[in-house]
């Protein structure tokens, strides 16, 4: 957080060496420090920063395009008749998350429709999901695995 926050300082003293405040300057000034910021994290052997940057984009884009299947998905259940949903509970393992890890995952489950997590287990290692549209168990749960992994990694920078 303090590379980002560096990379923000320097945005707003670009912004006043230039003497124009507008959102292409601050814009200019955050690609102009996100290098400065990099080439300083190489030279302290703290690299990784504009790769960070791109996989919390590329994690804002992928939940993104979840959210949006899983709210045109509720959308067509709600325009047409019948009933088309599966509903099962599943019981989700999450033993190598640390509490933070945890709970971004929950919210990232709740926050889209058809899923919600509804209880943590006492022993912290599994979670209580209630699915809309889990006909098949195992695809539900790749599903929810690839989002575990995309946090991980896109999130908290983090591999495995």
């Amino acid at each position: 957080m303090t590379r980002f926050a560096l990379n923000l300082a320097l945005a707003v003293i670009w912004c006043f060496l230039w003497g124009s405040v507008t959102a292409w300057n601050f814009v200019a000034g955050l690609l102009v420090g996100a290098v400065v910021v990099s080439v300083y994290g190489r030279a302290t052997g703290d690299a990784g920063y504009l790769h960070s940057i791109w996989a919390k984009i590329t994690f804002g884009l992928y939940f993104f395009r979840i959210l949006t299947k899983a709210n045109l998905q509720i959308a067509w259940e709600i325009i047409t008749p019948g009933y088309n949903f599966k509903p099962r509970f599943i019981r989700y393992p999450v033993d190598g998350l640390d509490e933070v890890e945890l709970t971004v995952l929950a919210n990232a489950i709740t926050l889209t429709p058809g899923t919600l997590v509804v209880d943590v287990s006492p022993d912290r290692k599994y979670l209580y999901l209630h699915c809309m549209y889990a006909e098949n168990r195992e695809a539900q749960v790749a599903e929810i695995d690839e989002l575990a992994d995309r946090i991980r990694k896109g999130v908290f920078s983090r591999c495995g």
